[in-house]
Protein backbone atom coordinates (compact mmCIF):
# COMPACT_ATOMS: atom_id res chain seq x y z
CA UNK A 1 0.00 0.00 0.00
CA UNK A 2 3.19 2.70 1.25
CA UNK A 3 4.72 1.52 -2.20
CA UNK A 4 1.73 2.33 -4.42
CA UNK A 5 1.71 5.67 -2.38
CA UNK A 6 5.02 6.23 -3.37
CA UNK A 7 5.16 5.37 -6.92
CA UNK A 8 1.80 7.76 -7.48
CA UNK A 9 3.28 10.91 -5.74
CA UNK A 10 6.93 10.23 -7.80
CA UNK A 11 4.86 9.91 -10.79
CA UNK A 12 2.69 13.50 -9.93
CA UNK A 13 5.77 14.95 -9.68
CA UNK A 14 7.42 13.66 -12.94
CA UNK A 15 4.28 14.69 -14.78
CA UNK A 16 3.89 17.97 -12.90
CA UNK A 17 8.30 18.60 -14.36
CA UNK A 18 7.18 18.08 -17.63
CA UNK A 19 4.34 19.94 -18.19
CA UNK A 20 6.83 22.80 -16.87
CA UNK A 21 9.46 22.24 -19.15
CA UNK A 22 6.58 22.06 -22.12
CA UNK A 23 5.55 25.69 -21.05
CA UNK A 24 9.11 26.89 -20.52
CA UNK A 25 9.56 24.94 -24.17
CA UNK A 26 6.66 26.98 -25.61
CA UNK A 27 7.71 30.67 -24.38
CA UNK A 28 11.15 30.45 -26.02
CA UNK A 29 10.02 28.90 -29.05
CA UNK A 30 7.09 30.94 -29.40
CA UNK A 31 6.82 33.83 -32.01
CA UNK A 32 5.23 37.37 -31.28
CA UNK A 33 2.35 37.77 -34.14
CA UNK A 34 3.65 40.53 -36.50
CA UNK A 35 2.82 44.03 -35.52
CA UNK A 36 1.12 46.36 -38.85
CA UNK A 37 3.16 48.27 -40.52
CA UNK A 38 3.15 51.35 -43.06
CA UNK A 39 4.11 50.30 -46.42
CA UNK A 40 4.78 53.03 -49.06
CA UNK A 41 4.10 54.01 -52.48
CA UNK A 42 4.97 56.66 -54.49
CA UNK A 43 6.03 57.77 -58.35
CA UNK A 44 9.90 56.61 -58.52
CA UNK A 45 9.99 54.52 -55.65
CA UNK A 46 11.86 51.25 -56.42
CA UNK A 47 10.40 47.26 -56.32
CA UNK A 48 12.81 44.81 -56.41
CA UNK A 49 13.86 43.51 -53.35
CA UNK A 50 12.62 46.55 -50.99
CA UNK A 51 9.61 45.82 -48.35
CA UNK A 52 7.85 49.27 -48.91
CA UNK A 53 8.44 50.40 -44.86
CA UNK A 54 10.77 53.37 -45.79
CA UNK A 55 8.92 56.18 -46.34
CA UNK A 56 12.17 57.44 -47.87
CA UNK A 57 12.50 54.46 -49.54
CA UNK A 58 8.96 53.99 -51.10
CA UNK A 59 7.81 51.27 -53.52
CA UNK A 60 6.85 52.07 -57.11
CA UNK A 61 4.34 50.01 -57.78
CA UNK A 62 0.59 49.26 -55.57
CA UNK A 63 0.32 45.85 -56.42
CA UNK A 64 4.37 44.98 -55.37
CA UNK A 65 3.40 46.99 -51.79
CA UNK A 66 0.63 44.67 -51.52
CA UNK A 67 2.29 41.54 -52.31
CA UNK A 68 4.71 42.44 -49.40
CA UNK A 69 1.68 43.47 -47.19
CA UNK A 70 1.02 41.17 -43.60
CA UNK A 71 -2.62 41.10 -42.43
CA UNK A 72 -3.36 44.78 -40.62
CA UNK A 73 -0.89 46.75 -42.58
CA UNK A 74 -1.86 49.95 -44.26
CA UNK A 75 -0.46 50.76 -47.55
CA UNK A 76 0.22 54.67 -48.21
CA UNK A 77 -0.40 55.89 -51.96
CA UNK A 78 1.12 59.22 -52.85
CA UNK A 79 -0.14 61.53 -55.13
CA UNK A 80 0.69 60.36 -58.88
CA UNK A 81 -0.82 58.17 -62.01
CA UNK A 82 0.14 54.50 -60.94
CA UNK A 83 -0.10 51.89 -64.39
CA UNK A 84 -0.34 48.57 -62.52
CA UNK A 85 0.68 45.79 -65.22
CA UNK A 86 -2.39 43.20 -63.65
CA UNK A 87 -5.35 43.01 -61.32
CA UNK A 88 -4.29 43.99 -57.48
CA UNK A 89 -5.40 40.89 -55.36
CA UNK A 90 -6.32 41.45 -51.68
CA UNK A 91 -5.99 37.93 -49.77
CA UNK A 92 -5.58 39.31 -46.30
CA UNK A 93 -6.88 42.37 -44.47
CA UNK A 94 -5.47 45.56 -45.60
CA UNK A 95 -6.43 49.37 -45.94
CA UNK A 96 -5.16 51.47 -48.82
CA UNK A 97 -4.99 55.15 -48.20
CA UNK A 98 -4.41 57.30 -51.26
CA UNK A 99 -3.75 61.61 -51.36
CA UNK A 100 -7.30 62.27 -52.98
CA UNK A 101 -9.48 60.78 -55.74
CA UNK A 102 -8.22 63.65 -57.84
CA UNK A 103 -4.49 63.15 -57.13
CA UNK A 104 -4.14 59.31 -56.71
CA UNK A 105 -5.04 57.35 -59.56
CA UNK A 106 -4.32 53.94 -59.95
CA UNK A 107 -5.22 52.31 -63.20
CA UNK A 108 -3.95 49.11 -65.81
CA UNK A 109 -3.68 48.99 -69.66
CA UNK A 110 -6.14 48.89 -71.83
CA UNK A 111 -6.04 44.95 -72.35
CA UNK A 112 -9.16 42.76 -72.63
CA UNK A 113 -6.79 40.36 -70.46
CA UNK A 114 -6.80 42.63 -67.31
CA UNK A 115 -10.20 42.47 -66.17
CA UNK A 116 -10.13 43.95 -62.56
CA UNK A 117 -8.27 46.86 -60.88
CA UNK A 118 -9.11 45.31 -57.80
CA UNK A 119 -10.36 41.71 -56.59
CA UNK A 120 -11.17 41.04 -52.68
CA UNK A 121 -11.12 37.47 -51.92
CA UNK A 122 -13.61 35.95 -49.84
CA UNK A 123 -12.90 36.00 -45.85
CA UNK A 124 -10.86 39.24 -46.38
CA UNK A 125 -11.68 43.01 -45.05
CA UNK A 126 -10.00 45.69 -47.09
CA UNK A 127 -10.45 49.40 -46.73
CA UNK A 128 -9.75 51.97 -49.71
CA UNK A 129 -9.56 55.46 -49.14
CA UNK A 130 -9.07 58.98 -51.35
CA UNK A 131 -8.07 57.37 -54.83
CA UNK A 132 -9.51 57.01 -58.43
CA UNK A 133 -9.56 53.73 -59.71
CA UNK A 134 -10.09 53.28 -63.68
CA UNK A 135 -9.99 51.30 -67.41
CA UNK A 136 -10.18 47.95 -66.40
CA UNK A 137 -11.80 45.98 -68.98
CA UNK A 138 -14.80 44.09 -66.94
CA UNK A 139 -15.01 45.74 -63.45
CA UNK A 140 -12.79 48.11 -61.45
CA UNK A 141 -13.82 46.02 -58.73
CA UNK A 142 -15.00 42.26 -58.07
CA UNK A 143 -15.92 42.46 -54.34
CA UNK A 144 -16.21 38.51 -52.49
CA UNK A 145 -15.05 39.96 -49.74
CA UNK A 146 -15.70 42.94 -46.65
CA UNK A 147 -15.11 46.32 -48.91
CA UNK A 148 -15.32 49.60 -47.58
CA UNK A 149 -14.75 52.38 -50.19
CA UNK A 150 -14.06 56.55 -48.67
CA UNK A 151 -14.09 58.83 -51.16
CA UNK A 152 -13.18 56.32 -54.12
CA UNK A 153 -13.95 57.56 -57.71
CA UNK A 154 -14.67 54.43 -59.98
CA UNK A 155 -14.16 55.74 -63.72
CA UNK A 156 -13.71 54.50 -67.24
CA UNK A 157 -13.92 51.06 -66.41
CA UNK A 158 -15.47 48.95 -69.44
CA UNK A 159 -17.99 46.83 -68.41
CA UNK A 160 -17.68 43.41 -70.47
CA UNK A 161 -20.05 41.27 -68.82
CA UNK A 162 -21.62 43.91 -66.94
CA UNK A 163 -20.66 45.28 -63.15
CA UNK A 164 -18.67 48.02 -65.26
CA UNK A 165 -18.10 49.76 -61.66
CA UNK A 166 -18.39 47.64 -59.10
CA UNK A 167 -19.28 43.65 -59.06
CA UNK A 168 -20.31 42.74 -55.80
CA UNK A 169 -20.43 39.06 -55.29
CA UNK A 170 -23.10 37.29 -53.75
CA UNK A 171 -22.26 36.80 -49.76
CA UNK A 172 -19.88 39.98 -50.15
CA UNK A 173 -20.48 42.86 -48.06
CA UNK A 174 -19.28 46.87 -49.38
CA UNK A 175 -19.84 50.02 -47.74
CA UNK A 176 -19.22 53.05 -50.29
CA UNK A 177 -19.43 56.56 -49.04
CA UNK A 178 -18.67 59.95 -50.47
CA UNK A 179 -17.78 58.45 -53.91
CA UNK A 180 -18.17 58.76 -57.47
CA UNK A 181 -19.38 56.41 -60.07
CA UNK A 182 -19.03 57.28 -63.40
CA UNK A 183 -18.51 57.01 -67.19
CA UNK A 184 -18.65 53.05 -66.30
CA UNK A 185 -19.76 50.67 -69.31
CA UNK A 186 -19.61 50.81 -73.18
CA UNK A 187 -23.26 50.40 -73.69
CA UNK A 188 -23.66 46.48 -74.55
CA UNK A 189 -23.81 44.67 -70.95
CA UNK A 190 -25.80 44.99 -67.93
CA UNK A 191 -25.37 46.89 -64.90
CA UNK A 192 -22.95 49.68 -66.03
CA UNK A 193 -22.06 51.22 -62.24
CA UNK A 194 -22.66 48.52 -60.14
CA UNK A 195 -23.97 44.96 -60.17
CA UNK A 196 -25.23 43.90 -56.44
CA UNK A 197 -25.81 39.92 -55.36
CA UNK A 198 -25.31 40.73 -51.93
CA UNK A 199 -25.23 43.20 -49.41
CA UNK A 200 -24.61 46.97 -50.37
CA UNK A 201 -24.55 50.36 -48.64
CA UNK A 202 -24.22 53.28 -50.54
CA UNK A 203 -24.12 56.49 -48.82
CA UNK A 204 -23.41 60.68 -50.28
CA UNK A 205 -22.56 59.14 -53.53
CA UNK A 206 -22.91 60.39 -57.08
CA UNK A 207 -23.71 57.96 -59.99
CA UNK A 208 -23.48 59.74 -63.14
CA UNK A 209 -22.73 59.20 -66.84
CA UNK A 210 -22.50 55.30 -67.01
CA UNK A 211 -23.90 53.44 -70.10
CA UNK A 212 -25.43 49.62 -69.93
CA UNK A 213 -26.85 47.65 -72.86
CA UNK A 214 -29.96 46.23 -71.65
CA UNK A 215 -30.56 47.45 -68.03
CA UNK A 216 -29.00 48.73 -64.81
CA UNK A 217 -27.45 51.86 -66.24
CA UNK A 218 -26.24 53.52 -62.97
CA UNK A 219 -26.87 50.26 -61.51
CA UNK A 220 -28.55 46.27 -60.87
CA UNK A 221 -29.63 44.76 -57.90
CA UNK A 222 -30.34 41.59 -57.04
CA UNK A 223 -29.19 41.64 -53.30
CA UNK A 224 -29.87 43.85 -50.49
CA UNK A 225 -29.21 47.75 -51.27
CA UNK A 226 -29.34 50.91 -49.22
CA UNK A 227 -28.93 54.28 -50.90
CA UNK A 228 -29.21 57.32 -48.96
CA UNK A 229 -28.37 60.53 -50.21
CA UNK A 230 -27.28 59.40 -53.72
CA UNK A 231 -27.62 60.96 -57.22
CA UNK A 232 -28.20 59.07 -60.61
CA UNK A 233 -28.09 60.89 -63.09
CA UNK A 234 -27.37 61.32 -67.12
CA UNK A 235 -26.89 57.28 -66.91
CA UNK A 236 -27.86 55.22 -69.92
CA UNK A 237 -29.72 51.47 -70.60
CA UNK A 238 -32.76 50.20 -72.15
CA UNK A 239 -34.91 50.31 -69.55
CA UNK A 240 -33.47 50.82 -65.64
CA UNK A 241 -31.32 53.40 -66.72
CA UNK A 242 -30.96 54.38 -63.36
CA UNK A 243 -31.75 51.41 -61.08
CA UNK A 244 -33.11 47.82 -61.50
CA UNK A 245 -33.61 45.11 -59.38
CA UNK A 246 -34.42 42.11 -60.18
CA UNK A 247 -34.95 38.57 -58.08
CA UNK A 248 -34.90 38.39 -54.94
CA UNK A 249 -33.26 41.98 -54.67
CA UNK A 250 -34.38 44.55 -51.82
CA UNK A 251 -33.90 48.16 -51.94
CA UNK A 252 -34.13 51.11 -49.55
CA UNK A 253 -33.99 54.70 -50.56
CA UNK A 254 -33.88 57.63 -48.63
CA UNK A 255 -33.19 61.28 -50.30
CA UNK A 256 -32.18 60.00 -53.52
CA UNK A 257 -32.28 62.00 -56.35
CA UNK A 258 -33.11 59.88 -59.98
CA UNK A 259 -33.31 62.44 -62.62
CA UNK A 260 -32.03 63.02 -66.30
CA UNK A 261 -31.26 59.34 -67.41
CA UNK A 262 -32.20 58.60 -70.67
CA UNK A 263 -33.06 55.35 -72.64
CA UNK A 264 -30.95 54.05 -75.33
CA UNK A 265 -33.71 51.71 -77.02
CA UNK A 266 -36.00 51.64 -80.20
CA UNK A 267 -38.88 51.88 -78.27
CA UNK A 268 -38.71 54.71 -75.33
CA UNK A 269 -42.49 53.74 -74.24
CA UNK A 270 -40.78 51.07 -72.74
CA UNK A 271 -38.04 52.58 -71.11
CA UNK A 272 -37.98 54.23 -67.29
CA UNK A 273 -35.57 55.22 -64.78
CA UNK A 274 -36.47 52.42 -62.38
CA UNK A 275 -37.07 49.18 -63.33
CA UNK A 276 -38.49 46.89 -60.45
CA UNK A 277 -38.85 43.25 -61.16
CA UNK A 278 -37.35 41.99 -58.02
CA UNK A 279 -38.46 41.75 -54.36
CA UNK A 280 -39.26 45.79 -53.19
CA UNK A 281 -38.15 49.12 -53.90
CA UNK A 282 -38.65 51.32 -50.53
CA UNK A 283 -38.39 55.22 -51.24
CA UNK A 284 -38.77 57.81 -48.94
CA UNK A 285 -37.22 61.89 -49.22
CA UNK A 286 -36.87 60.70 -52.76
CA UNK A 287 -37.03 62.42 -56.17
CA UNK A 288 -37.90 61.35 -59.24
CA UNK A 289 -38.45 63.50 -62.63
CA UNK A 290 -36.75 64.27 -65.94
CA UNK A 291 -35.84 61.05 -66.98
CA UNK A 292 -36.69 60.31 -70.26
CA UNK A 293 -38.82 60.23 -72.10
CA UNK A 294 -41.37 58.73 -71.07
CA UNK A 295 -41.95 56.34 -67.79
CA UNK A 296 -40.31 56.91 -64.56
CA UNK A 297 -40.95 53.87 -62.91
CA UNK A 298 -41.65 50.38 -64.32
CA UNK A 299 -41.94 46.58 -63.75
CA UNK A 300 -44.04 43.60 -62.37
CA UNK A 301 -43.74 44.74 -58.56
CA UNK A 302 -44.48 48.76 -57.32
CA UNK A 303 -42.35 50.82 -55.32
CA UNK A 304 -43.67 51.07 -52.12
CA UNK A 305 -43.82 54.75 -50.71
CA UNK A 306 -42.97 55.57 -46.99
CA UNK A 307 -43.98 59.35 -47.74
CA UNK A 308 -42.41 62.48 -49.00
CA UNK A 309 -41.58 61.25 -52.35
CA UNK A 310 -41.58 63.83 -55.81
CA UNK A 311 -42.62 62.29 -59.06
CA UNK A 312 -43.21 64.37 -62.00
CA UNK A 313 -45.10 62.01 -63.48
CA UNK A 314 -47.77 59.33 -61.55
CA UNK A 315 -46.50 55.84 -62.22
CA UNK A 316 -44.46 55.04 -59.18
CA UNK A 317 -46.81 54.31 -57.31
CA UNK A 318 -46.34 56.99 -55.02
CA UNK A 319 -49.66 56.68 -52.44
CA UNK A 320 -48.76 58.50 -49.68
CA UNK A 321 -50.84 61.96 -48.63
CA UNK A 322 -46.72 63.53 -48.45
CA UNK A 323 -45.71 62.90 -51.53
CA UNK A 324 -45.78 65.10 -54.39
CA UNK A 325 -47.23 63.28 -58.08
CA UNK A 326 -47.04 65.08 -61.65
CA UNK A 327 -45.31 67.56 -59.86
CA UNK A 328 -41.76 69.58 -61.68
CA UNK A 329 -39.16 69.41 -59.03
CA UNK A 330 -37.52 72.69 -60.83
CA UNK A 331 -33.88 71.13 -60.88
CA UNK A 332 -30.85 72.98 -61.52
CA UNK A 333 -27.21 72.45 -62.27
CA UNK A 334 -24.86 70.65 -60.42
CA UNK A 335 -24.31 72.08 -57.09
CA UNK A 336 -20.66 73.31 -56.46
CA UNK A 337 -18.13 71.14 -54.40
CA UNK A 338 -15.60 73.38 -53.23
CA UNK A 339 -15.33 74.24 -49.94
CA UNK A 340 -17.74 71.20 -49.26
CA UNK A 341 -16.58 67.99 -47.09
CA UNK A 342 -16.46 65.67 -49.75
CA UNK A 343 -16.30 65.80 -54.04
CA UNK A 344 -19.38 64.31 -54.12
CA UNK A 345 -21.97 66.71 -55.96
CA UNK A 346 -25.90 66.77 -56.30
CA UNK A 347 -28.38 68.22 -58.91
CA UNK A 348 -29.47 71.58 -57.37
CA UNK A 349 -32.90 72.94 -56.76
CA UNK A 350 -34.07 76.28 -57.62
CA UNK A 351 -35.44 79.00 -54.94
CA UNK A 352 -39.02 77.88 -55.87
CA UNK A 353 -38.55 74.18 -56.20
CA UNK A 354 -41.73 72.34 -54.62
CA UNK A 355 -39.01 70.12 -53.39
CA UNK A 356 -37.65 72.49 -50.63
CA UNK A 357 -38.91 71.47 -47.16
CA UNK A 358 -41.37 68.61 -48.19
CA UNK A 359 -39.14 65.85 -47.09
CA UNK A 360 -39.27 64.53 -43.43
CA UNK A 361 -36.33 65.53 -40.59
CA UNK A 362 -37.41 62.39 -39.01
CA UNK A 363 -35.96 60.07 -41.34
CA UNK A 364 -33.59 62.24 -43.21
CA UNK A 365 -29.94 61.96 -42.79
CA UNK A 366 -28.14 64.38 -40.75
CA UNK A 367 -26.22 65.79 -43.79
CA UNK A 368 -26.20 66.03 -47.75
CA UNK A 369 -24.61 64.39 -50.74
CA UNK A 370 -22.28 66.90 -50.15
CA UNK A 371 -21.69 66.73 -46.42
CA UNK A 372 -23.71 69.96 -45.98
CA UNK A 373 -26.21 70.00 -42.68
CA UNK A 374 -29.92 69.12 -42.57
CA UNK A 375 -32.38 70.29 -41.87
CA UNK A 376 -32.55 73.97 -43.41
CA UNK A 377 -34.97 76.48 -43.59
CA UNK A 378 -35.15 75.89 -47.52
CA UNK A 379 -37.97 77.96 -48.47
CA UNK A 380 -37.62 81.15 -45.95
CA UNK A 381 -40.40 80.37 -43.89
CA UNK A 382 -39.07 80.10 -40.46
CA UNK A 383 -39.00 76.56 -39.78
CA UNK A 384 -35.83 74.73 -41.06
CA UNK A 385 -37.54 71.10 -42.67
CA UNK A 386 -35.40 68.27 -44.77
CA UNK A 387 -35.51 68.65 -48.61
CA UNK A 388 -36.49 66.00 -50.89
CA UNK A 389 -33.77 64.62 -52.62
CA UNK A 390 -30.14 63.97 -51.74
CA UNK A 391 -29.38 68.19 -51.89
CA UNK A 392 -30.32 70.40 -49.26
CA UNK A 393 -30.36 73.80 -50.31
CA UNK A 394 -28.10 76.01 -47.86
CA UNK A 395 -30.60 79.31 -48.25
CA UNK A 396 -30.49 81.94 -45.47
CA UNK A 397 -32.45 85.07 -44.78
CA UNK A 398 -30.72 88.05 -44.73
CA UNK A 399 -31.19 89.80 -41.22
CA UNK A 400 -30.81 93.92 -41.56
CA UNK A 401 -29.82 95.15 -38.21
CA UNK A 402 -32.39 97.68 -36.27
CA UNK A 403 -31.31 101.14 -36.65
CA UNK A 404 -31.81 103.21 -33.04
CA UNK A 405 -31.90 106.82 -33.92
Amino acid sequence: MQKSKRLLLLLTIWLGFVLVLAGAWRQLTAVAAPQAANRYVAPGGVDGSNDCTNPNNPCSSLMYAVQQTEAGDTVIVAAGFYTETDTINFFRDVTIQGAGLEQTIVSVPTDPNIWRVFLVYGGVNVSISHLTLRNADRSGILNIGNLTLDQVSIADNRGVLGGGGIYNESGAVITITDSLISNNGQGNDVAAGMLNFGQATIQRALVVGNKAGSYGGGLHNQGTLLLENVTFTLNEADSGTAVSNGGSGVITMTNVTIARNTNTQTNPSQASAISNFGTSIQASNSLIAENGPNQQCSGTTPLTSLGHNLNSHNDCNFNQPTDLLSADPLLDTFASVSGTPNWVSALTLANNSPALDAGSSTTCPATDARGLPRPVDGNLDGTAVCDIGAYEAQRFGAFLPMIVR
